[in-house]
């Protein structure tokens, strides 16, 4: 399984090998074009937007992350904004191996702001992409890493019965058995009425997983895509979930972030 892993990577890594020193939208367009990247920061929204400050692009709120391959196929200039649009594919395992699945239309939207282009293009590459989509894999954060790619043909099975906890700014594995550690839990769960009629005319059903990121004061920090099922159905299914509200998890009587998984079946 790990040779066949291996080569997918070194295909798909081949594919994205940086060219720099774009300085127009043509430049970065030929340099970038149907080649695929890992996106920094891991976006999955249909848009995502970002604003150029004092020579960095700052990433606006998301919706909702996940692990994919971006493929880029134009860039334009409109006003002060940069458009890249292209298509999204989020990263599964299927039968052992790495696998796309549902092509999806993704725009990333950059304010330059008062910034030339000169100044901002040469540096888009660099700040939107990873070098490669094995390098994508290896920076996932410590929370998710054991998670993602999910799989898709089987149920998720970790490689320990424990919790990811976020103690004192620092992410550790804590033993699922531990007495002192109370896992968090649900105190709201949103229902999703809308998505099985998205479903019926759609013609698709099954289920929608999410990792969710709950901080110690019971929120949604962050909510990881780990399982599609379809385009609009995973981001309005998104938007329902960040309304659910949690009581944090607790490790030796103190409020821990912690991590957990919902699964929304569709019918």
């Amino acid at each position: 399984m790990k040779s066949i892993l291996t080569c997918t990577l070194a295909a798909l890594m081949l594919l994205a090998r940086p060219v720099m020193g774009q300085t127009d939208v043509a430049a970065l367009e030929t340099a970038i074009h149907a080649k695929a990247f890992g996106l920094r920061g891991y976006p999955a929204d249909a848009v995502v937007t970002y604003t150029w400050f004092d020579g960095k692009l700052v990433p606006d709120t998301l919706t909702m992350h996940g692990i994919g391959a971006f493929f880029p196929d134009t860039v334009r200039q409109k006003g002060s904004k940069i458009l890249i649009e292209g298509q999204f594919e989020t990263l599964v395992r299927a039968a052992g191996k790495i696998a796309p699945m549902d092509k999806l239309p993704m725009r990333l939207e950059i304010d330059m702001q008062k910034a030339p282009p000169a100044t901002v293009l040469p540096q888009l590459q660099a700040q939107l992409f990873f070098p490669s989509l094995g390098e994508a894999l290896k920076s996932l954060p410590p929370y998710v890493a054991d998670m993602l790619p999910f799989p898709i043909d089987a149920k998720l099975q970790p490689p320990c019965n424990c919790v990811h906890v976020l103690q004192d700014g620092k992410w550790i594995d804590v033993d699922g058995s531990n007495p002192n550690l109370v896992p968090p839990g649900f105190t709201k769960m949103v229902p999703n009425p809308a998505l099985d009629q998205m479903a019926i005319d759609a013609k698709v059903s099954g289920t929608i997983t999410f990792i969710y990121q709950v901080s110690d004061m019971g929120r949604v920090d962050e909510l990881w895509l780990a399982k599609p099922l379809a385009a609009n159905l995973d981001e309005s299914a998104a938007k329902t979930c960040r309304e659910d509200m949690f009581k944090s998890a607790t490790l030796n009587g103190k409020s821990v972030g912690a991590v957990l998984l919902r699964t929304i079946p569709v019918n």
